[in-house]
């Protein structure tokens, strides 16, 4: 048992995670509203977007390769779905998936640039980042989508 503490405590990890917990006991010992049910969810809602970039993004650095890339992917997706909300007022569940389909079709575009070329990772995942910025920006000589669907800017 002695020896497993040792191990754990020359771990960055370990002294990580203390340092988690001990700020999640500070701040639930300081306010009554920290370590509630309602700041969680608050939480995981206002990060959910994160996290289904880090989802894909896991992907990618677990096979051993990085993507800077996938921030342009992400917009250009949303903004393609949002335009198809505005045209056509398709549900959430249907720009979920046009979106998701969209980041994938552009993933494999760095995908099989660095198979078939044998270019790493990053310098691709650069240029692609380039390309779709600048794409998107040419298509829609930088324009902002204001009209959002009521249930993208309130909640589903």
């Amino acid at each position: 048992m002695r020896d497993l503490l040792q191990r754990l405590r020359r771990r960055h990890e370990f002294w990580l995670a203390s340092v988690i917990v001990a700020l999640c006991v500070a701040l639930t010992l300081a306010t009554d509203s920290f370590f509630t049910l309602r700041n969680l969810v608050d939480l995981l809602t206002s990060n959910a977007f994160i996290g289904i970039l880090c989802a894909g993004l896991i992907v990618v650095l677990v096979a051993g390769g990085i993507d800077i890339s996938f921030t342009a992917t992400a917009t250009v997706a949303q903004y393609l779905a949002l335009s198809a909300a505005n045209a056509w007022g398709a549900t959430w569940l249907t720009l979920f998936l046009m979106a998701c389909g969209i980041g994938v079709c552009l993933g494999a575009i760095n995908a099989f640039f660095i198979v078939k070329f044998r270019v790493h990772s990053i310098i691709v995942s650069i240029a692609t980042l380039n390309i779709f910025y600048g794409l998107l920006i040419y298509a829609t000589s930088g324009r902002y989508i204001y009209a959002l669907p009521d249930w993208f800017s309130y909640g589903i």
